[in-house]
This record gives C-alpha cells, structure tokens and sequence, in this order.
C-alpha cells in the first residue's frame, strides 16, 4: 500500500515539475549568483499557484507584487 502512495506522490511530483516554468542560474565564481525558481503553472507566471525561490540564505514562497511605473500611474490619460 505504500508503495503505491509513494508511487503516485512521485508521478504527480514528476507531472508538477513538467508543467513548471524553472529557472536555473549558476556560477562557479561567485555564490550569491546561484538562484533556483519554480513557477506552477507555466502559462500563469502573474499570479501562480505555487512559487519557489532560492539563492544561499534566502528562501521565497510567495512572488513579491509587480512596481508600478510611470505608464501604470498615467492609464487614465491619453497619450499622444
């Protein structure tokens, strides 16, 4: 019985990481330019389901929210 819960938990674990979007960045030189990001589902990268983020001591579980810019502020008026 186990043995088939472990099965299909690493089946669904495999099928999770196949629809991920993930991003690997590494560097032999310097540490702190190692990061790992996972974003489920691929096609939602605004707002995902889950989110991973992790660079030597820092872990994130939640994306930080978009800043807003000039353009964002002004939607209201027409640009010419």
């Amino acid at each position: 019985m186990f043995s088939k819960l472990f099965f299909w938990a690493f089946v669904a674990f495999v099928a999770m990481l196949v629809c991920s979007k993930i991003n690997l960045e590494t560097s032999i030189y310097k540490e702190e330019q190692n990061s790992l990001e996972i974003i489920f589902p691929q096609w939602q990268t605004e707002q995902p389901w889950f989110y991973f983020y992790w660079t030597p001591g820092m872990v994130k579980w939640h994306q930080d929210p978009p800043e807003e810019t000039a353009e964002d502020t002004n939607s209201g008026m027409p640009s010419f």
